[in-house]
């Protein structure tokens, strides 16, 4: 049998739809294939398990975080500017997939190896780049003096915080205070650009 794209593009469709709700550990093959509409021997035809499943995903992702994060380097601007274009990127990317952060905290720590291979090394070139436009501009006094690996570092918990929190966040203030979580996580793009901005006036 030859495997048709637009089926695979509803399992994917489907199983994001279930990460989200149950997220990586909680999900069941059965409620994917349930969700796509198709039998559960037709999902593992085209995905063994779940977690190749994810990693179809999670390179899908990837890829365009970093397309993303090269586009972002073509740019003639200065590192505010592109920080600012990152922040849009990544929230955007986590707001479609908002199970990604507790996955990847997770593959981190269980399976090191095989994390760094879905990251492919081309993102870890864009970022190396990126440090060495931060620490350019530190030197020219265009941006306050900051170690440029803590600035990458404290961009990235703004971006990714909410997101890896908000369902724990949800519970604790209840329906009625979360009702406008998309909002919520949206605005953050909003937020953290003004924060960025501030904190590098130099």
């Amino acid at each position: 049998m030859v495997k048709d794209k637009n089926t695979e593009q509803r399992i994917y469709e489907a199983a994001r739809k279930v990460f989200l709700k149950k997220g990586m550990a909680g999900a069941r093959m059965q409620e994917i294939a349930d969700e796509a509409g198709i039998n559960k021997a037709l999902l593992h035809y085209y995905f063994r398990n779940k977690e190749k499943l994810f990693d179809g995903i999670f390179n899908e992702v990837i890829e365009r975080i970093s397309t993303g994060i090269q586009s972002i380097f073509e740019l003639e601007t200065n590192v505010l500017e592109k920080l600012k274009e990152f922040v849009n990127i990544y929230v955007d990317v986590l707001f479609e997939n908002r199970y990604l952060p507790l996955f990847v905290l997770n593959e981190m720590n269980q399976h090191p190896d095989r994390f760094s291979i879905l990251l492919k090394e081309n993102i870890v070139v864009h970022m190396k780049k990126f440090l060495v436009q931060i620490q350019e501009e530190i030197e020219k006094g265009t941006i306050r003096a900051e170690n440029p690996v803590h600035l990458l570092l404290s961009v990235l918990g703004l971006i990714i915080f909410p997101f890896a929190v908000y369902p724990l966040f949800k519970k604790m203030l209840g329906e009625e205070l979360m009702e406008n979580t998309d909002i919520l996580l949206i605005e953050r793009k909003k937020e953290i650009c003004l924060f960025i901005e501030n904190a590098l006036k130099p």
